[in-house]
């Protein structure tokens, strides 16, 4: 039953800033800041949800590798 629920997770579309500071390991603070300036949020109503797709996507793009 666990999995079930942890495939669920994996599948929305939005989550909270708390989940994405969870994710990225950044500080609250941080992750609202970066939110807000690269237009990654979500707003509805009072809550601030953050768009997943778009933010991995901008984690991968602003990612530097070294090879």
């Amino acid at each position: 039953m666990q999995d079930v629920f942890e495939k669920q997770n994996d599948e929305r579309l939005l989550i909270s800033v708390q989940e994405a500071c969870r994710l990225t390991g950044v500080c609250e603070k941080t992750m609202r800041n970066l939110l807000y300036e690269n237009n990654l949020q979500v707003r509805i109503g009072r809550r601030v949800m953050v768009n997943r797709k778009k933010l991995e996507s901008w984690i991968d793009q602003n990612t530097k590798t070294n090879l």
